[in-house]
């Protein structure tokens, strides 16, 4: 015999109220397991950003990295803002606002907790703007890797009027580095990169076209260059795009562009093929999350250290927030 069961007063409420906690633990909603996982993003493309963010974590390669595949930086940083327990990783230049130099709306870099001792020190705090990060990246204080050197890569060499612009961003060029949120190439090294480059093949005034393809890591620092260039010679054409630093580099390789911007280090077998490349300028990849994160507070304030992204990307161990700040 079915009994009718009628709640009355306080116990209704009570019961009410457990009933809502079990649906809204159902829905990954409540505080179960389900409402406090992990998204991780990474790239899906072959990029520098990948390659630099593995070698960072213990010598892996991009292939090692997992996660859902975003492809390019502007997209892994709207799949991280849509995504409010979401962590992606991403160029510089694509986490902070390129005139305000603030961090972009919807995202928050995370601060890596170099020395491990549960708390972001003094020493450690250069977050706040794009300006503090290049200044922290100068003096060695933001790890390397993930700071890196980025390149211009050729086939065998730099010619015609493609050598003329390089030489350009090596010399007077670099006074547009820190503006853009950039870090400048120390002399030395800019010197050796112009002994390597060679001597100038092409009389002025410049004309012709340049292609480029590549790195989004390089291509604001790029289009800057090319802005200021063309002023110069305007009778220059340069035709460029960014779709990752695998692309730029087939591309170069494969003789379909002049200019390969190349955001991690160039590989043994790139090298055989013919690959020839400069430093240019230096970044750096940062771990972001989104800024609605519920717990943003405490990650601002202790940071993460990289064995917590060894165990979120590699090993995939860490799946919980709530094992991220204890």
């Amino acid at each position: 015999m079915r009994r009718k069961v009628i709640f009355k007063g306080a116990t209704r409420l009570i019961v009410c109220l457990a009933l809502l906690a079990v649906v809204l633990t159902t829905l990954g909603c409540g505080g179960g397991a389900a409402g406090y996982t992990i998204s991780v993003y990474t790239r899906s493309d072959a990029c520098g950003a990948a390659d630099t963010w593995a070698l960072y974590l213990d010598g892996h390669k991009q292939e090692d990295l997992k996660g859902t595949g975003i492809s390019s930086d502007p997209g892994i940083g709207q799949a991280v803002t849509q995504d409010k327990l979401g962590i992606g990783y991403t160029n510089l230049s694509y986490a902070y606002d390129m005139d305000t130099g603030l961090q972009l709306s919807g995202l928050r870099v995370v601060p890596i907790d170099v020395d491990g001792n549960g708390r972001i020190d003094d020493a450690e705090d250069f977050y706040g703007t794009k300006q503090e990060m290049a200044t922290a990246i100068a003096e060695g204080r933001y790890p390397s890797p993930p700071a890196r050197d980025l390149y211009f890569v050729a086939k065998g060499e730099f010619s015609g009027v493609a050598r003329e612009f390089v030489r350009w961003v090596l010399t007077d060029g670099q006074q547009y580095v820190d503006q853009a949120g950039y870090v400048a190439i120390p002399q030395a090294k800019l010197d050796e990169a112009l002994d390597k480059l060679g001597d100038s093949e092409v009389s002025e005034p410049l004309s012709g076209t340049i292609t480029i393809s590549g790195a989004f890591a390089l291509y604001p620092m790029t289009v800057t260059w090319v802005d200021e260039f063309r002023k110069l010679y305007p009778d220059v054409s340069i035709d460029m795009s960014a779709g990752g630093a695998g692309k730029g580099m087939t591309d170069v390789l494969n003789g379909m562009v002049d200019i390969a911007m190349v955001s991690r280090e160039i590989n043994a077998s790139e090298i055989a093929k013919g690959a020839f490349y400069l430093p240019v300028t230096k970044d750096c990849v940062v771990p972001i999350v989104n800024a609605k994160n519920p717990w943003l507070e405490d990650l601002l304030e202790k940071g993460m250290t990289k064995q917590q992204f060894v165990s979120i990307w590699i090993e995939a161990s860490l799946t919980d927030w709530r094992d991220v700040t204890g």
